[in-house]
């Protein structure tokens, strides 16, 4: 195995003017075209394919969005962005094993797709929304993805590539907080390293990659191969480790799951005895009150026959009074005389 690669880069829409030189720095549209394979921006290619789209948009569509944004943007006074001004981060991270030797083992292609996912990984948690495209190029000697950053328009339409560029960032905070150009630098160096140790600890260490090469380091060949071997030893521990963490945290799930199925097994148990219980005590009810129910009624037609027989009486009653009054009326006595 060997070192880590990953560099990041900013660009305008147009290259700005290299020192002491009429010639301009590449610009986004001139990495755009070497990442889709136009056919006049890769001629180091031997046979150029289509990248492959592993994240977000294609890497036409994301430097689409900068430009849009960037003609949008104004400066700190106000005034439409200068065509070199810096828009869009794009980067680069590189596997050292070669595409044939990838191809044509599987567990070297196991280890490739491991790192990749990883990256990718990387890259959603560092960069967030503003990771608009990341691609993957399998056409040159070693894999490699590409990747393009577009920071946002704040509220007053300020495109601020601070806020997508980590080095950027560190010395304009160092410059506000009063910094001398060369604290400046060394703030933007720091932040770059750090960058590049935020990757090794999250993704190289654990794909058996070392921090540095041999040239930086001013390693031997002794101390260079033996260097290689700790960090594949690393990357294989690491890798067992987070085997075994993924297993325990599949077991954990399981588990879960299981009490939390027994848990509602049991739930529901209980639910089906109470609702048992409670129709059955519905039911109970019901015949009560079906039986109260009988007994009013039967107490009903019962007072009811009673006075049907007390008003016949108090009729005969009447048919008696009646015929008593007109036989005392026929005999001269009328009720006046009576009372």
């Amino acid at each position: 195995m060997a070192y880590q690669f990953i560099h990041i880069e900013r660009y305008g829409r147009q290259g700005a003017h290299q020192k002491k030189s009429s010639a301009r720095k590449r610009s986004m549209y001139d990495i755009r075209d070497e990442m889709i394979r136009a056919q006049h921006a890769c001629p180091h290619v031997a046979d150029p394919k289509p990248p492959g789209i592993l994240l977000g948009k294609a890497p036409e569509e994301a430097i689409a969005i900068a430009a849009e944004r960037a003609a949008t943007a104004v400066d700190k006074i106000g005034r439409k962005l200068r065509c070199d001004s810096p828009v869009v981060v794009i980067g680069v991270a590189s596997w050292p094993e070669l595409v044939s030797d990838v191809m044509a083992d599987p567990e070297k292609r196991a280890e490739y797709a491991r790192w990749r996912a990883k990256t990718i990984a990387w890259l959603k948690a560092r960069w967030g929304d503003d990771l608009e495209s990341v691609v993957e190029h399998m056409d040159e000697p070693r894999p490699h993805i590409h990747f393009v950053v577009v920071p946002k328009l704040d509220d007053a339409r300020r495109l601020q590539i601070q806020s997508a560029h980590p080095g950027e960032r560190a010395a304009a905070e160092c410059k506000n907080a009063g910094g001398s150009p060369s604290r400046q630098r060394a703030a933007y160096v720091d932040a770059m390293i750090d960058l590049q140790g935020d990757y090794y600890d999250k993704v190289s260490a654990c794909c058996g990659l070392t921090r540095l090469g041999p040239r930086r380091q001013r390693l031997t060949r002794k101390e260079w191969v033996q260097q290689q071997r700790q960090a594949e030893a690393l990357g294989e521990a690491r890798a067992k480790l987070e085997s075994c963490k993924n297993e325990v945290m599949a077991r954990t799930r399981e588990f879960v799951n299981d009490r939390i199925a027994a848990a509602d097994a049991e739930a529901q148990k209980k639910l089906k005895v109470a609702a048992q219980q409670s129709a059955e005590r519905f039911e109970t009810l019901k015949q009560k009150a079906i039986e109260h129910i009988s007994v009013l009624r039967r107490k009903a037609v019962k007072l009811e026959m009673q006075l049907s027989a007390k008003d016949a009486v108090i009729a005969a009653q009447e048919e008696q009074l009646k015929s008593l009054q007109a036989s005392l009326g026929a005999l001269g006595i009328n009720q006046g005389m009576i009372m």
